[in-house]
């Protein structure tokens, strides 16, 4: 079983870190529009700032290599781990500052980083150490069914952290 709750979390962060990658490189447009939301953080300026918008989509893709790899449970939960708690301590942050960050987490959104973002974010935080908690415990190859049922489940679970911010704004008060 626990092998199975390793895989389904390894799929979910993978997910995640996938879609957050594709979202800021699958265009130049998109890319700076990235690069541009990342102004909204006070202290990145100039070459900084070029230099943390085109590192955190490198760092992002090799999470997933770590995530998706035979042997990277340990390695690839403790890299998302890192990049959330990172990302989460700026947003914190920024937020205690009342800057007004647009979130391009995952695309072209005009939502500005708030609670719902640091509930994501820790959220994946918890997976992220979840997942290194649980990988240290090692058991033997699950069956095909539990496979495709952890994967699946993992899949909708990913699905909802990307539309997070959608899913907030259906429940924050008018």
């Amino acid at each position: 079983m626990v092998t199975v709750v390793v895989i389904a979390i390894r799929t979910v962060l993978a997910v995640v870190f996938t879609v957050a990658f594709v979202s800021k490189v699958m265009s130049r447009q998109r890319f700076q529009e990235f690069s541009a939301s990342l102004r909204g953080i006070g202290w990145l300026h100039g070459r900084v700032l070029a230099a943390v918008a085109a590192l955190i989509p490198v760092l992002e893709a090799a999470t997933v290599v770590l995530l998706v790899a035979p042997v990277g449970a340990i390695w690839g939960c403790a890299a998302s781990g890192m990049l959330v708690a990172v990302f989460t301590a700026v947003a914190g942050r920024e937020l205690t500052r009342g800057n007004q960050v647009l979130c391009r987490c995952f695309g072209a959104g005009a939502t500005r980083i708030g609670p719902a973002q640091i509930a994501r974010n820790l959220l994946l935080l918890s997976c992220s150490v979840t997942g290194i908690m649980l990988a240290f415990a090692h058991e033997g190859s699950p069956g095909p069914a539990a496979l495709v049922l952890a994967i699946g489940l993992a899949m909708l679970a990913a699905v909802a952290l990307v539309r997070w911010d959608d899913l907030a704004e259906l429940v924050r008060p008018q």
